[in-house]
């Protein structure tokens, strides 16, 4: 155990636990105002809990930004280690069926590309909006500082292939899916392998690094680089890319499947053989024992068997 959580550990034994609560709250939303809407409380009674945890700890904890507040130093490193004992003191104390989606106010974080964002995350709001019209979601861009917030625990959920990462990040399969070739409607090309290894193409990498899995199959089938016309960092620019030019992209068979429906695109078998991937939900073991975010978890894997 760290000096941080011991010291924690302490103030979780002997003081007000509310006062936690609050603390958590500040640090999840980064404002009085939103943290006292998601507490259901006044402003000046989250303002007057700050007032005691400074003297509590010692520190700032949140100084003026904007229009809100940030942690202190102090106060970031308390995030992970408060998250994890609320948790076990709910799951010792609490009633574990108390999670109410319904009549909640919570916020959740979840980083995802475009992808998982068109077909898991859109019915998933949907969803929310019907059943839980108090919680919210923040939509994240993967990057390599929200891979660091999710082994902090600062992150709800990650939906994307399985990958490497820290200890503690628990992966969940959701669905799987393929890839298909996409081409403008009238593009009349007739996908060899040969002439799929020689087109310009459209390719997509939302972390904006070069290489993709069409590159991997290429260089093992010892087909020379393939030209990448355009490199764009979403799949939502495709359609528009491919529009009026000789170009393919390879894409997800889902995500094809959506853009067939609204844009005039053509779809095609990949001539050569391209594995298929499965997107999971990558989440901190912390979060293990907090009945919310084990609600949102299923709600995610509803969506994804709903959808397969």
């Amino acid at each position: 155990m760290t000096l941080i959580e011991g010291m924690l550990l302490t103030h979780v034994l002997s003081t007000d636990l509310n006062l936690l609560v609050v603390l958590h709250a500040l640090l999840e939303t980064g404002s009085v105002t939103a943290a006292a809407r998601q507490l259901g409380v006044t402003q000046s009674s989250v303002s007057r809990s700050l007032a005691r945890l400074r003297d509590a700890f010692g520190d700032e904890l949140f100084v003026r930004r904007g229009r809100g507040v940030a942690p202190t130093r102090f106060a970031t490193e308390l995030a992970a280690p408060l998250r994890q004992r609320l948790g076990e003191l709910e799951a010792l104390l609490g009633d574990r069926g108390a999670f109410d989606p319904a009549t909640s106010r919570r916020r959740f974080r979840v980083v995802a590309f475009d992808y998982p964002q068109v077909a898991l995350l859109a019915p998933l709001a949907r969803r929310l909006a019907r059943r839980a019209p108090g919680i919210d979601l923040e939509i994240r861009h993967p990057s390599r500082a929200n891979d660091e917030r999710l082994e902090r625990g600062e992150v709800d959920l990650l939906l994307a292939p399985r990958h490497a990462s820290g200890a503690g990040i628990v992966w969940t399969p959701l669905y799987s899916d393929d890839y298909v070739c996409v081409l403008s409607a009238d593009n009349p090309t007739r996908l060899t392998a040969d002439r799929f290894a020689e087109m310009a193409h459209v390719v997509v990498a939302p972390r904006e690094e070069p290489g993709a899995i069409v590159d991997e199959v290429l260089a093992r089938l010892r087909r020379p680089p393939r030209r990448v016309a355009v490199q764009a960092p979403t799949f939502l620019v495709v359609p528009h890319l491919l529009a009026g030019t000789p170009y393919v992209a390879t894409i997800p068979a889902r995500l094809a499947a959506e853009y067939g429906r609204s844009h005039a695109l053509r779809t095609v078998t990949p001539p050569i053989k391209i594995p298929g991937f499965t997107i999971h939900q990558g989440w901190h073991e912390l979060h293990r024992h907090d009945p919310g975010h084990r609600w949102l978890r299923e709600e995610v894997a509803r969506v994804a068997a709903e959808m397969t």
